[in-house]
């Protein structure tokens, strides 16, 4: 394992962990980076991004200097209001950014995971990778979260896994370092960083096997929520049919008062109090006007009780009974 992996693994965290995927050329080409970036630009971790007009003076490394124009295929000239006329490397002009989405791609290809298998969580800040079985019987399902230092990362991806109830049988990438501060959500999760159970490797990410453990066979990716009514408190979500239906604050309301209920059945002014509703003319079936699939096949008006009644499916009956 090359020096030039590691700090090449190193800079790519720290990349990955800032708000902006990307470093200037200054920072790039620096004589403590510049080797870990060569790395990085040959397996396209890292490629070109925008260019800038102006620039920190390579002389007085203060002032900001405007880019005048080309010199040669390497040099530019500059225009700095303290140094005046600097001619500098081209280097200097350039914006580089992490390819993020070829960089999962090659922790999929480590952990022997397919992309069929994948999911975005949270767009370009949570991925679930995938489910591997380590032991037989035993699941393990993989994740990778940037920036695992901010609370509010943390916490989403402590509602990710709740959600998908691989709490005890998760293991959690990031590239963010270790450890977490005690007061995060993701302080007693199995969290990894990445600088330590691996490297860049050749196209793919190598993990140190005695540090990850083996993967096993890979898990067809869990089937997604048929029809239920599973993910309305955490989530604020209905399913029908495999169809995810996001809830109004009102409708949720609803959905929760009639599951709170030990007989799953409320009458419109009953209903309307454990709603709060501040509402003149209470209707359910208005508030739910706007998702009139999960009205339909989730709540059932009994005409003859004047009464609403929450229906439960089959993928429901094992908890909401």
């Amino acid at each position: 394992m090359s020096q030039s992996q590691i700090d090449a693994t190193a800079l790519l965290c720290r990349m990955l962990d800032r708000d902006k995927l990307e470093f200037d050329g200054q920072a790039v080409h620096s004589a403590a980076n510049k080797e870990a970036a060569a790395h990085l630009l040959r397996e396209r971790l890292l490629v070109l991004g925008d260019s800038l007009g102006y620039v920190t003076c390579p002389e007085c490394r203060i002032e900001q200097a405007r880019v005048v124009r080309d010199v040669s295929r390497e040099k530019v000239a500059l225009l700095c209001p303290e140094c005046e006329d600097v001619i500098g490397p081209r280097h200097l002009t350039y914006m580089y950014k992490a390819a993020l989405s070829r960089f999962v791609s090659t922790l999929l290809v480590g952990l022997d995971l397919t992309p069929g298998g994948m999911k975005m969580v949270e767009l370009d800040r949570i991925w679930r990778l995938g489910t591997t079985q380590p032991a037989r019987g035993k699941a393990l399902t993989s994740y990778f979260a940037r920036q695992m230092f901010r609370p509010e990362r943390a916490l989403r991806m402590k509602e990710q896994l709740s959600l998908d109830k691989t709490g005890q049988s998760s293991m959690v990438l990031t590239s963010s370092e270790l450890p977490l501060p005690v007061s995060s959500p993701m302080a007693d999760f199995d969290v990894r960083s990445l600088v330590t159970i691996g490297r860049v490797g050749q196209s793919k990410f190598e993990f140190f096997a005695d540090r990850l453990g083996e993967p096993g066979p890979q898990i067809l990716a869990e089937a997604a929520p048929g029809t239920t009514l599973r993910y309305v408190r955490t989530n604020a979500t209905a399913f029908v049919a495999g169809v995810a239906y996001p809830l109004e604050p009102s409708q949720q309301k609803i959905l929760l008062a009639l599951m709170g209920n030990r007989d799953h059945e409320l009458d419109k002014a009953a209903l309307k109090n454990a709603c709060g509703s501040q509402a003149e003319k209470f209707s359910p079936p208005k508030e739910f006007q706007r998702n009139p699939i999960v009205y339909d096949r989730f709540i059932n008006y009994l005409t003859d009780d004047r009464r609403y009644a929450l229906t439960i499916l089959d993928e429901d009956h094992d908890w909401l009974r």
